[in-house]
């Protein structure tokens, strides 16, 4: 082989790794939020494939134009899958949050939060705290090496195994479906039982404002779990990220 077509090869090679990288990059979490700046997301991406395109497999040359396009098609969907996967679990505690919120009259159905899909304030701090603490113990190396490893499962420029990926999916949205219920779970039992004792109050003092009353006290309730329980929703969340995002290399 010569200079000139092995340079073509490993630059095609390059290329479609980087596909794979930034299409993830765009997804997983802390690294695909919308105030991370895409020129430093970009170049993230360049470095981290030019460290991992060594185990992309062997170089080959361009299949030319519509074969390179059919490529880094199957690449970008295969990238946008493994982010899929990490931004599904992480979205439990976002809805945990709109939940926890309208249980205890902290959230409102027409407020945003900071969030980049606009979710409730009490969902958005507990996600950037979900993200600071699986940063602090890094971690986000769990998404890079899955990208890494996913070249085991996955060649270059092959398509995506449909049925594993659709089994991957719905386990990860089974997951963050249960992890959202047992987050909340205390605070629908607060809310219940608390709007149970305002109803039987309301009927044996019918002239008592039980709404401009309980409002404050359910709150100040709420508040007072959420402190208990803050923490134990960092760590079980920290605990359900590490082996969703390798189930789905």
């Amino acid at each position: 082989m010569t200079l000139e077509h092995w340079l073509n090869a490993e630059l095609y090679r390059l290329l479609l790794v980087f596909c794979r990288v930034s299409a993830a990059f765009m997804l997983l979490p802390g690294l695909g939020e919308g105030q991370m700046p895409a020129r430093i997301r970009i170049i993230a991406g360049l470095v981290v494939a030019y460290c991992i395109a060594p185990l992309a497999g062997p170089a080959t040359a361009a299949p030319g134009v519509w074969g390179s396009v059919a490529a880094a098609a199957l690449e970008v969907i295969t990238g946008a899958f493994l982010g899929t996967l990490s931004r599904i679990l992480l979205s439990a505690v976002q809805a945990a949050g709109q939940i926890i919120g309208q249980s205890i009259g902290i959230s409102n159905a027409f407020a945003f939060g900071i969030g980049m899909d606009n979710s409730a304030v009490l969902g958005a701090a507990i996600y950037v705290a979900c993200l600071v603490a699986l940063f602090a113990i890094d971690g986000h190396h769990l998404g890079l090496r899955a990208l890494a490893d996913s070249y085991a499962l996955v060649g270059l420029g092959e398509p995506l195994p449909s049925a594993a990926a659709a089994r991957s999916v719905t386990e990860g949205v089974e997951a963050a479906f249960r992890l959202s219920m047992q987050l909340s779970m205390p605070f629908l039992l607060l809310s219940v039982l608390f709007n149970m004792a305002l109803a039987g109050i309301n009927r044996a003092l019918p002239a008592m404002p039980v709404f401009m009353i309980g409002a404050p006290a359910l709150l100040l309730v709420g508040l007072q779990l959420l402190q208990v329980t803050a923490p134990s929703f960092v760590a079980e969340v920290l605990a359900a990220y590490g082996p969703a995002i390798m189930a789905g290399r």
